[in-house]
């Protein structure tokens, strides 16, 4: 888990836990639950142990060891940000403490540890994220008369496009893009207004053009900019940078952060529409 140091300064901040029962500094970690997934898992471990419900990252990789008996472990690695909770002392973990990342590297009890400290420092060095918007709701197509790239957003899809703001108020947004359709770019100028960008209109995003918003996305990697498009061009992204995982269903006003930067494989995450 990361951070950025309170105060402006930028420095990169990772959490250690101390565990009683071995007396030893080292990463949040558990074992699954019957039937639950390794991402789930980590997710439940770190809140259980922290207080801190999270963000899930990219994989940053797994270590192998063998217990004091005998038997053979792995254990996955997640990148992840803290979103709210606070911590209490429990009977797994009795103390935390953020640290710069050399004070970590120096702190952990573990070699193993400090093996996936690199590999998360690596990570917070870049860690951009692509938000794919679809678009708010506009309506019905089949009731809107005239040119449908003038339909306007409903009153719902007005809500839920000042309610982006907020949504999406832990990012460090550095450009908003939009497809030029005005459902698109009225989705995302509430967001664009408060962080005091310009909605930058493309056709790369609109309708029937998924390759070309696939192509964009590869090239604005690096950065953390906010992509607005239309639901036929949504699942194809997903499917072109996500493969191989079920994605849900993306409902109007919904989101997808998509990190590309680190050591890990690409990762996404659904956020609802907010309102």
């Amino acid at each position: 888990m990361w951070r950025r140091q309170e105060g402006g300064t930028g420095v990169i901040e990772l959490l250690l836990v101390h565990r009683p029962k071995y007396d030893d500094w080292s990463l949040p970690k558990g074992k699954n639950e019957p039937g639950e997934s390794d991402e789930a898992c980590a997710l439940r471990e770190v809140e259980e142990e922290t207080g801190l419900t999270c963000d899930l990252g990219p994989h940053l990789g797994d270590i192998f060891y063998t217990d004091q008996r005998g038997r053979p472990k792995a254990v996955r690695f997640w990148a992840m940000r803290p979103a709210r909770g606070t911590f209490a002392p429990n009977d797994e973990v009795d103390e935390v403490k953020w640290l710069p990342v050399p004070d970590a590297l120096t702190a952990v009890s573990r070699r193993q540890d400090g093996e996936i400290i690199g590999l998360l420092a690596q990570h917070t060095q870049n860690p951009a994220t692509i938000l794919l918007v679809r678009h708010a709701t506009a309506g019905e197509r089949s009731a809107w008369v005239g040119d449908d790239r003038l339909r306007p957003l409903d009153d719902r899809g007005r809500r839920q496009s000042e309610a982006l703001v907020a949504q999406l108020s832990n990012f460090p947004i550095t450009r908003v893009l939009s497809s030029p359709y005005a459902r698109c770019v009225q989705s995302v100028e509430p967001l664009a207004q408060a962080r005091g960008l310009v909605v930058e209109e493309t056709e790369r995003l609109a309708e029937g053009h998924a390759e070309e918003t696939v192509s964009l996305i590869h090239e604005l990697q690096g950065t953390t900019p906010v992509l607005c498009t239309h639901g036929d061009v949504v699942p194809t992204v997903l499917d072109a940078i996500l493969p191989g995982d079920d994605h849900p269903r993306s409902k109007k006003g919904s989101t997808w952060a998509i990190e590309l930067a680190g050591p890990g494989a690409p990762a996404g995450r659904y956020l609802p529409p907010p309102a």
